[in-house]
């Protein structure tokens, strides 16, 4: 292996500080500009590898030699709810290894092709419309976040799901107690033990059942019922789903509203596009925001040389989107929002065997929420007297908690 250009260096703190709520903090700059991968401070005295440049993390995330499971040796815990997660032995589908978690992915990916996506488009942009109907009958000022960047997706997971759109504000507060970076192990077991009880519930109705055409209860049939997983398997999938669902998407559409209305020549070029490029915009939406705020996370199996630094098995590494996405490598001018940049390839929904399994999904109602609500809303503008961002501070999220507009 070649020479460590990193080695003797301090490790240092994962950079969080953000100048500004629609980039990722500067110093991924520096740190992009400097030859190696650094050590960074994580829980229980690890020092796992930072990587932050384009071509290291697409090598990274698609290569088989490392491990997103909690309990491979050397995988670095960043944050109290993943000792939580690894004490208890939750075994969700982002902390799977292939072969078992591509085993867990085919099981689930028939639901969320384009597809089946596409199929329900009548039924999202409905969703889209009601939430923009409330936002107008609601009367400027308003909050956007409360009314539209929060519904639209948890409805729409909920009628995907079969999950009753009624107690979205009990599950929306589980999840957000669930996802705070700076939440207790015991806060974190309490959020989702809860979740998990919801659900189980819901998955019991389905096993009573035995019918219906929503995810859960065809999940139920097909893998239930035949004894191919067990009850509390699809619990924990259906909770990857729901929370997944809305949590990313919402804060998307928060945090997106608030850039092309910060940018409206860039908002004017969006709506002058026919679909096709308005779907090419939405890419660039999601390159420039990237709201995986935590880094991807995963321990060394196999040793590779990554950045001129050699990985050994047994080492952590954690993997910074946002900042993969910001790489002049790979964008030209990364720091420009231009709806009009070729920007597929982006890391926004990660890459290899662990990309999004709801990325078109998500795609859509991203497309849908804006070309609606820019239309609709011809005058929307971010109200005079908001003040600063309300931006989430420790949520593993990126996103605004409010945002309000005016019209």
């Amino acid at each position: 292996m070649s020479a460590d250009p990193s080695e003797g260096q301090p490790a240092i703190v994962y950079p969080t500080a953000r100048a500004c709520p629609f980039s990722p903090p500067a110093e991924f700059g520096r740190l992009r500009a400097v030859p190696g991968l650094p050590r960074v401070q994580a829980l229980e005295g690890a020092q796992p590898r930072l990587i932050t440049r384009y071509e290291d993390a697409k090598a990274v995330l698609s290569s088989p030699g490392l491990s997103a499971r909690l309990d491979s040796p050397g995988f670095p815990l960043f944050s109290p709810s993943d000792v939580q997660q690894r004490d208890d032995k939750n075994e969700s589908l982002i902390r799977t290894d292939d072969p078992d978690h591509l085993t867990q992915r085919r099981r689930l990916a028939r639901h969320f092709t384009v597809k089946r996506v596409h199929a329900l488009r009548e039924d999202i942009q409905r969703t889209v419309d009601e939430a923009v109907d409330e936002l107008l009958e609601a009367g400027s000022p308003a909050d956007l976040v409360t009314l539209v960047a929060r519904p639209i997706p948890a409805r729409v997971i909920c009628l995907m799901l079969g999950v009753p759109y009624a107690d979205h504000a009990f599950f929306q507060d589980a999840a957000a107690r669930a996802l705070a970076g700076d939440a207790e192990p015991d806060e974190v077991r309490v959020a989702l033990g809860e979740l998990a009880e919801y659900l189980d519930a819901l998955v019991g109705e389905r096993i009573r059942a035995a019918d219906g055409d929503d995810v859960l209860s065809q999940l139920t049939r097909d893998l239930v019922l035949p004894g191919t997983i067990d009850r509390r398997e699809l619990v924990t999938i259906a909770m990857t789903l729901l929370v997944a669902g809305f949590e990313t998407t919402g804060n998307m559409i928060g945090l997106g509203t608030a850039l092309f209305l910060r940018h409206p020549e860039q908002r004017d070029l969006f709506l002058a596009g026919d679909e096709a490029a308005q779907t090419e915009a939405i890419e660039e939406v999601l390159r420039y925001l990237s709201v995986a705020q935590h880094p991807r996370q995963f321990a060394v199996r196999e040793e590779m040389t990554v950045g001129g630094c050699p990985l050994r098995a047994g080492e952590g590494v954690l993997i910074s989107l946002p900042s993969a996405n910001r790489d002049a490598a790979a964008f030209e001018d990364p720091d420009v929002f231009d709806v009009r940049r070729p920007a597929r390839g982006h890391l926004a929904f990660s890459h290899g065997t662990h990309q999004c399994l709801g990325q078109a999904l998500a795609r859509l109602e991203l497309l849908l929420t804006f070309r609606t609500l820019f239309t609709r809303v011809p005058t929307l503008r971010e109200a005079e007297d908001s003040g600063p961002y309300d931006v989430k501070q420790h949520s593993r999220v990126h996103g605004l908690n409010s945002f309000t507009v005016a019209w």
